[in-house]
This record gives C-alpha cells, sequence and structure tokens, in this order.
C-alpha cells in the first residue's frame, strides 16, 4: 500500500491540469499505463491458475513431439510402478504410454542444474515462495502436497524427516 501511496504521490504533479495546452485525455492515459505496469512489476510472484507444463513438457504431448521438444533421451526404462516407459533426460523425466506423456518428473539435482520451470516459469523450490505461486494444497499427504488445476495435478514431494523438497511430478489428477 506505501509503494502505490508513494507511486500517486510522484506522480501527481504531472497530473496537474493548469494551463496546458495539450488535451487532458492524452496525458491522462499513458500516465494509468504507467502506475499499472509498475503496479504489477511490484508483485514479486504471480499465482499460477493452470499447470501447462513441467521443464517445457506438456502432459498429453505426443512421443513425436517430447523428442522434437527434448531430443534423444539418455536413457529409456520400464516405469516400475507404471506400464509405461519413462524417458530420462538430464533435466527431466517422462513416463510415455500409448505414445502420449502421461507424468513428467523433476528431481531437486535436476532443477538445481538445469532450472525448474512451470509453465516456463523459472521456479526456485528452497526459496519457499510455493504457497504463494500455488496456493494452499489440494492434498497433504506423509511424502508432499498436491495441487490441482481442473484434472491437472502437480506433486511436490517433501523428505519426511526433513521437510526438503524431493521431487516434482506433473500428471493427470484422475489417474491416481
Amino acid at each position: 500500500m506505501n509503494m502505490i501511496i508513494l507511486l500517486l504521490s510522484l506522480l501527481s504533479p504531472m497530473l496537474d491540469a493548469g494551463p496546458q495546452k495539450q488535451d487532458s485525455a492524452a496525458v491522462l492515459a499513458p500516465q494509468a499505463q504507467v502506475v499499472s505496469s509498475l503496479l504489477y512489476a511490484a508483485r514479486p510472484t504471480t499465482y499460477l491458475d493452470s499447470f501447462d507444463s513441467l521443464a517445457g513438457v506438456s502432459l498429453n504431448t505426443t512421443q513425436e513431439e517430447l523428442l522434437l521438444i527434448k531430443g534423444t533421451p539418455l536413457h529409456i526404462a520400464q516405469d516400475p510402478w507404471l506400464d509405461c516407459l519413462e524417458y530420462q533426460y538430464e533435466d527431466m523425466s517422462a513416463g510415455v504410454y500409448a505414445g502420449q506423456v502421461i507424468y513428467v518428473h523433476v528431481a531437486p539435482v535436476q532443477a538445481r542444474l538445469y532450472g525448474l520451470l512451470i509453465n516456463g516459469i523459472k521456479i526456485e523450490p528452497e526459496k519457499d515462495i510455493l504457497r504463494e505461486l500455488l496456493g494452499t494444497p489440494y492434498f497433504v499427504a506423509e511424502d508432499g502436497d498436491v495441487y490441482m488445476r481442473g484434472n491437472v495435478a502437480l506433486k511436490i514431494y517433501r523428505n519426511p524427516a526433513t521437510g526438503a523438497w524431493d521431487g516434482i511430478d506433473l500428471f493427470d489428477g484422475n489417474s491416481s
């Protein structure tokens, strides 16, 4: 709130409609855009109202699209819990079933080395701004927090002993 008052006080001399020859509407319109841009820029983060992608990969991306986006995987392995293949890359892993991505996983070491992107926005889980970005968890489990946006789920795994984040998954919430 103090920021708004400061901005308005700094801009108030510019809003004086004294003996000017310009049209007052032409003077005020650009200033309103400047104030709204400054107020938006002052916000530290944005609430994510959807989960479109993790590490640059969306759910239901086809196998062909995955290969175009990420290239040849370092390794392809059978997922031990699901009946799918896991395409393992340096920065993430993707579960592929029937030619489509059904989950995306990023481990902490991958995020530290390559960054963690949700919807193309760089996230730093260690800085504890996740509540601001994600809101209240839909479900809190022993091993982590689950956030839902429609049918899409984002789970942040936590070490039960330390509370440190232990991985993040993007998946179809209806499939779990």
